[in-house]
């Protein structure tokens, strides 16, 4: 582990980087540079101190353009992206109003007028293009909450520091146009990926999953679905990841060890297809962050250093946090490493205890001379197999085949839980999600998914007829994959939506994980046993348990920050909770328009900040009234915790009033009808009277 020590010095760096002053941290550094040549040890001081310092870089961001519409002028840093019926612009800003402006701004334009959309096509916009663009700049928007996703740290750390929407693309002049051969080949690939799929809906939706399995690429994907992959623990199959990667270096070794007899050209040629499908899919950062350490390894093999997967895990992590220390943050750069640890550290040992003599009885079948040189377990299962094919007149094969399917589908078991069992704590405490089918699901999803990655790319390149006949296996493929999603999905308990637990939990947890993996690496089986009761045992209270904070001396109130709209959290002494309205989308023209959009506010703000107070239970849900920006938060709300009661006043029966409380009887919630002069417990209704009439009122806003 030569990296084990610098990348720990620079994460201790980092984490420290906020109670240290950066300039005293820069001047300290060259001291400790040079002293670390006469002691080495002094070298792990000034990696900390490297670390400190690039944290504590701010960028300059000059101040908020305000409420008024500016001139901008900037570059196109790729072509733009389509989402529904709204387009994205990343533009990379030269000045605002004559004045310079560092960093990029994203921008949006909805597009539900046909004629706008055709005078917006009719740009041909490109990565390269010079643009001015006559917009309303701001800064990111945040949801001042605890347990909330931070989304303007999230594009800073990507250089995107403004965000607008555009009215009309009248708005916006061409300057000068860019060199758009990227874009071409990006178009062309992409076309040559889906041709072969068919245009209806079950196409489009097989369509949407190839390109995000294969490219990356996750605006094709209908909210349903993705809904479902979220719930089911598989969403990482369906956006390119390190397991895509994975596939095609192995996929790209086993070719060339039937392609080239040398080891050297053959680890090159590993490198190349590898690094080439980072390009393909244009440097995502689990790509990215995949191929660095896949690099690392074949640089290693190259220079006879052995064959070293956490060393190299190390070693891209290290240079990962060089360039980018925000990285840290980020629970994706977490989970990437967290589950390299887990099938190195874990699932890999695993492994070898429980099947290990299974593959090396597999391994040259036939070879009667090697059986003296395997355990007496593994030798005594070929004598006996080749025996039996022998006497019934069989092949080998009839023997081996099954067990190697026996063999990959228990290996693909035993790392899927491995991973599963260390990435419960990111998926509790960033997505509030507990799926314990998980680790099943994973197995065929796996299998399908790595078929699918080398036949999607071949796709790109297949004559017709080939390529038909490979989207049909594709087809198949998937459709067995959803259905499987979707009878799983349907099993009591599948998915629990879950608070974030104590820390003492996680302490026990960790604890429990780690004397786990002692027991698998030195082989003792009645810690194991022990260790993997406790592991589940914790993790039945993680999903269980109810860790609500306690109730508070007096009446609470907490204003919810939603932006546009309301949700307010009431809490009793006596411990009830009561949340009133949940924010939502605003009504509008943009509403129909991010139908296509998997943020909620419900799901991404209101439910987050309950989940973060460890809250399972809402005594009472009520709704003031059904205008969008109080309502459509409450949807998510609905399906996450267990409601005691809704109250309802009277409304107009919008389709998504209608769908509201569809939803509320599906959960069989009561319903509790309130007017004017009703007094529930500390409550009195004011308003609407019993003989409102929402006709009259359905434009009013409060």
């Amino acid at each position: 582990m030569l990296m084990a020590l610098p990348l720990l010095a620079l994460i201790i760096g980092i984490l420290l980087s906020p109670c240290l002053d950066s300039r005293s941290v820069w001047i300290c550094l060259p001291v400790a540079i040079l002293i670390s040549f006469a002691k080495r040890r002094c070298a792990l001081l000034a990696v900390a101190l490297a670390g400190a310092g690039l944290a504590a870089r701010q960028p300059a961001v000059l101040p908020d353009p305000g409420d008024t519409a500016v001139r901008l002028v900037g570059r196109l840093t790729k072509a733009p992206e389509w989402r529904g019926l709204g387009v994205y612009l990343d533009v990379e800003l030269q000045t605002v109003d004559g004045q310079r402006y560092p960093g990029r701004a994203r921008l949006t334009e909805f597009l539900d007028d046909p004629d706008l959309r055709r005078l917006f096509d009719g740009f041909e916009l490109g990565s390269g293009d010079r643009l001015e663009i006559v917009v309303k700049l701001h800064r990111p928007v945040v949801y001042r909450n605890p347990g909330v996703f931070d989304y303007r740290r999230h594009l800073e750390r990507q250089g995107v520091y403004w965000t607008g929407t555009i009215r009309n693309p009248r708005l916006i002049t061409v300057l000068d146009r860019g060199w758009h051969g990227k874009d071409r080949i990006k178009n062309w690939i992409q076309t040559r990926l889906e041709a072969p799929f068919a245009a209806d809906r079950n196409g489009q939706t097989i369509r949407g999953l190839v390109t995000g399995m294969v490219l990356g690429r996750t605006y094709g994907l209908t909210a349903e679905v993705e809904r479902q992959f979220q719930a089911g623990g598989l969403y990482h199959l369906v956006v390119v990841s390190g397991f895509n990667l994975a596939v095609v270096a192995g996929m790209a070794l086993w070719l060339a060890r039937r392609i080239l007899w040398k080891r050297q050209p053959r680890l090159l040629f590993v490198l190349v297809c590898t690094l080439s499908y980072a390009a393909i899919v244009e440097g995502q950062a689990p790509v990215f962050r995949a191929a660095l350490m896949v690099s690392f390894l074949v640089v290693g093999l190259l220079l006879d250093r052995g064959y070293a997967a956490l060393s190299a895990t190390a070693g891209a992590a290290f240079i990962i946090l060089l360039i980018d220390p925000g990285a840290i943050e980020d629970s994706s750069f977490q989970m990437t490493f967290a589950a390299v640890l887990a099938v190195v550290g874990i699932g890999g040992p695993a492994c070898q205890w429980i099947l290990g003599w299974l593959r090396e009885a597999l391994a040259d079948f036939n070879d009667a001379s090697k059986d003296s040189n395997l355990p007496i377990r593994a030798a005594d299962w070929r004598v006996s197999r080749r025996t039996w094919c022998e006497l019934h007149g069989l092949p080998t094969w009839t023997v081996t085949l099954p067990w190697k399917v026996v063999l990959i589908a228990g290996e693909t078991a035993i790392v899927s839980v491995s991973v599963e069992m260390v990435f419960l704590v990111f998926m509790v405490e960033s997505f509030h999600r507990f799926t314990p089918v998980s680790p099943l699901l994973n197995i065929p999803a796996g299998m399908i998914t790595a078929a699918i990655t080398p036949l999607g790319l071949l796709l790109i390149f297949l004559p017709p007829p080939a390529a038909g006949i490979a989207a049909w296996i594709i087809t198949q493929l998937l459709g067995i994959l959803l259905e499987t999603l979707h009878l799983a999905l349907k099993l009591p308990g599948a998915t629990l939506r879950v608070p974030s637990p104590p820390l003492w939990v996680w302490a026990l947890y960790a604890a429990s994980v780690l004397l786990f993996t002692a027991a698998i690496r030195k082989k003792w089986k009645r810690l194991f046993l022990g260790a993997a009761g406790a592991v589940v045992l914790i993790q039945g209270l993680v999903a269980l348990g109810n860790f609500a904070p306690a109730p508070p001396e007096n009446v609470t109130l907490t204003f919810v920050d939603v932006g546009q709209g309301d949700s307010t959290l009431i809490e009793f002494p006596d411990g009830r909770r009561t949340l009133i309205d949940g924010g939502g989308v605003s009504a509008g023209r943009f509403l129909n328009l991010r139908d296509d959009s998997t943020f909620s506010i419900g799901e991404n703000v209101v439910s987050a900040y309950l989940f973060s107070r460890r809250i399972r239970r809402l005594d009472t849900v009520v709704l003031t009234h059904a205008h969008h920006d109080h309502m459509d938060g409450l949807f998510d709300v609905i399906e996450n915790f267990q409601i005691g009661e809704f109250w309802l006043g009277r409304n107009p029966m919008t389709p998504r009033y209608r769908e509201l409380l569809e939803r509320i009887n599906g959960k069989h919630i009561p319903i509790r009808w309130v007017w004017k002069g009703h007094t529930i417990g500390p409550f009195t209704v004011l308003h609407p009277p019993a003989d409102f009439d929402h006709r009259n009122n359905s434009e009013k806003d409060d």
